[in-house]
């Protein structure tokens, strides 16, 4: 967004900065000052000059040969402006000009002919997007002036970053009075006075509003006898310079309210308003209408729009109707100033692909109180600019505004997070200046949640006592401030953020690590697949109801959408693995000869897991999905596919990254896996997440061909609350481990978790790690059986261990295993 310093300075006489030292102070205040143009060195070197004769091109039909007066020589410029004409005052710039897009000046010969220097379009100069010709000045502007100062192009603009929880921010009035508590100067004002004729504008024409939630304020004056015609210069300047087009005189002062107040206004053509009424409402089936830019918008049942009598004459918030819009003719207007909700807003502005100046600040909540002053503002513009009167009174349906809840702050809890003291007059006079009003203590009101009844909180924390509290009325424009945080970090702001001095937070080391850890839940799950070789997908949190279906879910359990964009978005997602499949269909459909892939994502889930909860159940998944080569094609790879193992493995990875122990497999009947693969992980009676292969079915109905895929879906929460303790780092063993490795029968439907299991459980003290390392079916494992081969590494601490230990050591062992029904078998080594 472009700001005027020279319009700053009309709102704030008393503002002393500098264009560069007010920039400093937005920064420190965190108002993103993404640039300063001055406008004065953008056109430094561009001169007036004067066309002494016009001779066409000798080697081109296009382009014309002129004389250029700078008024000190005689300059040849080849031109190929179809408006240039002898006599005329035009923008020259000389060889060496440096124009606002970069380009530097050279003499160069164009077709035969050597051109010194340029005439200039209004684009070529940056004052407008206007390139259809030359810019031709006043006749009586003198030759050799600076064209700054003939156009008093001296302003300085800055471009600033507007974040959406600031749209009070979004007008030169809404800066200035945030200027203004940043230099403790008096908060600026905006005359809005109308001079009244007898005549009601309410015998003129009616408002009404039917859908108060999508629209509660809607406030219109009616204006007569105006002459539509082109603006006074000094306002299609101000315009053109903030990147405004102008239109016409009426058209212009909404414009230029809006840049002045933030507030967005319409002017309707009250003639062509059939039955002279505004009917704020949602449109009927099938209802359409064509908008100023000329197209015709075929409407939806949830936008808004204003009416007249018959029809829609204007989609609330964003653009008016061609239909009802101001033109030369029109001698009464209708202005509009409303408030519409900035959901309505967004949405509308979304379907139809129209964004503008009003849906801009519409969407990020204009101020509610600002539509009477702003109506007010423009009304009395307009019939300075074109002349009429307004008639008596205003047009008004909705709401009154309401007030809102006062918001604490303490200035002990202020000064622990801004890390300085915070007198209580600092606190209230920095909050004062930005436009809250102190008030008394509220009384503590009881709120009723679910049955049972807890104190309201005033937000904060407990630690501190609110006897010492102040409390503010926030102002409408500032509705982003609601809780004790928020006026906090006002006081910070205002202060300057580099005010702050740097100092370490008063937490203890433990407190510190404890926050670490619980933050990097996801981290550590992405850090793991990433270790693994899989790349991360980021998809959107929503999917169709096919999609869940294909899994073989049902869709009662999933978050409805009110409103979907489409198809695609009618649900929350259940789960992750929908995306993830698409994924896969995309890359087999666009990249063929690319078969191998991993892929993960670490997102929420959403689903109704109570009907009597208010909300839906939100899990954190963590969901991959694999196929094609074990390993990447090269010369020392081999060229096996991957299974269900290097799954598994994948499992055990990221398990391990938790540092949970003790975690068990069991088979499951998850829809969309496998049946000989469907696999469950669990903990202590917790399940963590199912893994398998993708079933075939549910590939076919992605569309997915060729090497089966292999899947898991882990719940990041459930392994986040079962993570192991920090690992204790301890000195290098000073004796050496004694191995074994020992070979079992067991019969096939033992697994392999529950032999290892049995290890790790036999009462040896000696044992200090198990790993199976084969699994062997066939010839010489007797029938209904398999074989199992685990190393094991037996130590102490404090001395070597003799062969005689390790034996018994292993004889605890082994009974373990054969309470399994195992068999011991020769060793395999």
């Amino acid at each position: 967004m472009l700001i005027s310093f020279k319009w700053l300075k009309e709102l704030l006489p008393n503002l002393k900065a500098t264009p560069a030292s007010l920039e400093k102070r937005l920064s420190a205040a965190g108002i993103e000052v993404e640039g300063v143009v001055y406008q004065k060195e953008t056109l430094a070197g561009v001169l007036v000059g004067e066309v002494r004769s016009v001779e066409p091109h000798p080697n081109a039909d296009k382009l014309k040969v002129t004389a250029v007066w700078d008024g000190a020589e005689l300059h040849t410029v080849v031109c190929g402006a179809p408006n240039v004409q002898s006599g005329q005052r035009v923008a020259f710039a000389p060889v060496g000009v440096k124009l606002p897009n970069g380009v530097v000046l050279e003499s160069r010969a164009l077709r035969g002919v050597t051109s010194s220097g340029m005439i200039c379009s209004e684009a070529e100069l940056g004052i407008s997007g206007a390139n259809e010709g030359i810019l031709i000045l006043k006749p009586r502007s003198k030759p050799g002036r600076a064209l700054s100062e003939v156009l008093e192009l001296d302003d300085v603009f800055f471009e600033l970053s507007i974040t959406p929880n600031r749209p009070d921010l979004l007008s030169h009035f809404g800066l200035a009075r945030e200027i203004a508590a940043l230099y403790q100067l008096p908060a600026p004002k905006v005359s809005a006075r109308v001079r009244e004729a007898s005549k009601a504008a309410s015998d003129h024409a009616k408002v009404e509003i039917k859908d108060t939630k999508l629209c509660p304020k809607y406030v219109a004056r009616v204006i007569s006898g105006v002459r539509v015609g082109p603006s006074a210069p000094w306002i299609q300047r101000r315009l053109k310079n903030l990147g405004i087009r102008s239109i016409s005189n009426v058209v212009d002062a909404t414009n230029l309210v809006l840049l002045e107040l933030g507030h967005p206004l319409h002017a309707f053509d009250l003639a062509k308003l059939r039955g002279a009424r505004i009917v704020v409402r949602t449109p009927a089936e099938g209802e359409q209408m064509r908008t100023l830019d000329g197209q015709v918008r075929h409407l939806a049942s949830d936008d808004l729009v204003i009416a007249d009598a018959e029809g829609p004459v204007a989609l609330a918030g964003i653009m008016g109707g061609s239909e009802s819009e101001v033109s030369e003719d029109t001698q009464t207007i209708l202005l509009e100033s409303a408030f519409f909700q900035p959901g309505s807003v967004r949405r509308t502005s979304k379907r139809h692909g129209l964004h503008t100046e009003a849906s801009h600040r519409f969407e990020r909540g204009a101020d509610i109180a600002m539509a009477e002053h702003a109506v007010d503002r423009c009304a009395a513009l307009i019939v300075e600019l074109a002349g009429g009167y307004v008639l008596k009174g205003r047009l008004a349906a909705g709401r009154r505004d309401k007030a809102s809840s006062p918001v604490g702050v303490r200035p002990e809890r202020a000064s622990r997070l801004i890390g300085r003291p915070i007198a209580r007059e600092e606190a209230r006079s920095t909050l004062m200046a930005l436009g809250l009003k102190p008030v008394r203590k509220p009384a503590e009101k009881k709120a009723k949640t679910k049955g049972k009844a807890k104190k309201k909180h005033l937000g904060g924390s407990s630690t501190v006592s609110w006897s010492d509290a102040l409390f503010f009325d926030v102002p409408t424009y500032r509705m982003d401030l609601v809780r004790e945080e928020d006026l906090i970090e006002e006081i910070a702001r205002v202060a300057g953020y580099d005010t702050i001095p740097t100092v370490m937070p008063s937490l203890s080391s433990g407190g510190l690590l404890a926050a670490n850890v619980r933050v990097s839940a996801d981290r550590r799950a992405r850090q793991a697949m990433v270790e693994a070789g899989f790349f991360e997908a980021i998809s959107l949190a929503f999917s169709a109801r096919s999609q869940v279906e294909a899994l073989g879910l049902s869709a009662d359990a999933a978050v409805v959408i009110a409103n979907p964009l489409g198809e695609e978005t009618q649900l929350m997602r259940l789960s992750l693995l929908p995306a993830l499949l698409k994924a896969v269909r995309t890359n087999q459909d666009n990249l063929p000869s690319v078969t191998d892939l991993r892929l993960f994502e670490v997102g929420k889930a959403f689903l109704w897991d109570d009907p009597k909860s208010e909300l839906p159940l939100e899990r954190t998944r963590l969901t991959w999905v694999m196929r094609g080569l074990r390993s990447p094609p090269g010369w020392g790879t081999s060229k096996d596919m991957t299974d269900i193992f290097d799954l598994k493995a994948v499992v055990e990875r990221v398990v391990d990254a938790f540092r949970i122990r003790g975690h068990v497999f069991r088979p499951d009947d998850t829809p969309w896996l496998h049946p000989t693969s469907a696999t469950r992980i669990e903990h202590e009676g917790a399940v963590l997440g199912v893994f398998g292969e993708a079933h075939p079915d549910v590939l076919a109905k992605f569309g997915i061909e060729g090497s089966p895929v292999f899947t898991a879906d882990l719940d990041l929460d459930a392994l986040d609350a079962r993570r192991g303790a920090l690992a204790k780092f301890g000195g290098l063993p000073k004796f050496p481990p004694a191995q074994r490795d020992l070979s079992f029968f067991v019969r096939k439907e033992v697994t392999s978790e529950a032999v290892l299991n049995a290890v790790r459980g036999a009462d040896s003290t000696m044992l200090e790690s198990v790993d199976l390392f084969d699994v062997y079916e066939g010839r010489g494992v007797p029938e209904g059986q398999k074989s199992l081969a685990v190393s094991l590494v037996f130590r102490v601490p404090d001395r070597t261990l003799t062969d005689r230990e390790v034996d018994e050591a292993q004889e605890v062992v082994v009974a373990a295993v054969r309470a399994l029904g195992a068999q011991l078998r020769a060793n395999p080594s």
